[in-house]
């Protein structure tokens, strides 16, 4: 076990040990020294330095998490800028489409008036023609007789 942990001793922790390696382990674990005692010297110097170096380690990491994050959050609200211009541009267009629909519809109203009209309008127009074919034909007749008329008294 290293000399910080808890050992073979009664518990963790500083008790059980000497006064040396109590002092140590206090100094290590962040815990204010007893101001009348002199230094001691540390025999688990090692383990303090890994703890040291493991710190900084992980000191090294959370910036690096945390310049992440700030990234990220940067990303975010560039995203968030962009889905709100593509909002903006999709709101824009969809008022043009709609416009656009309505004009489509008053245009086809317009066309279905004036089917309505030619539909109307056309028994009248067949009428007229039916009477125009009889007159056409009545004439004709006309002509045809008097073209025989004509020629049948022609001087022979």
């Amino acid at each position: 076990m290293s000399a910080a942990g808890p050992g073979p001793g009664p518990g963790p922790g500083p008790v059980g040990r000497d006064d040396g390696a109590a002092a140590c382990a206090l100094a290590a674990e962040g815990w204010p020294r007893p101001p009348a005692r002199p230094r001691p010297r540390c025999r688990g110097g090692e383990a303090v330095l890994r703890a040291r170096a493991e710190a900084a380690g992980y000191r090294r990491l959370l910036r690096a998490r945390a310049a992440e994050v700030e990234a990220l959050r940067g990303a975010v609200g560039a995203l968030h800028r962009q889905l709100e211009g593509l909002r903006d541009r999709r709101s824009g267009e969809l008022a043009k489409y709609q416009e656009r629909v309505a004009e489509l519809e008053r245009e086809i109203s317009e066309a279905e008036q004036e089917m309505a009209r030619c539909l109307r309008e056309y028994p009248a127009l067949l009428r007229l023609r039916m009477a125009l074919d009889v007159e056409i034909a009545a004439y004709r007749e006309m002509l045809e007789g008097e073209e025989l008329r004509l020629g049948s008294a022609a001087p022979s």
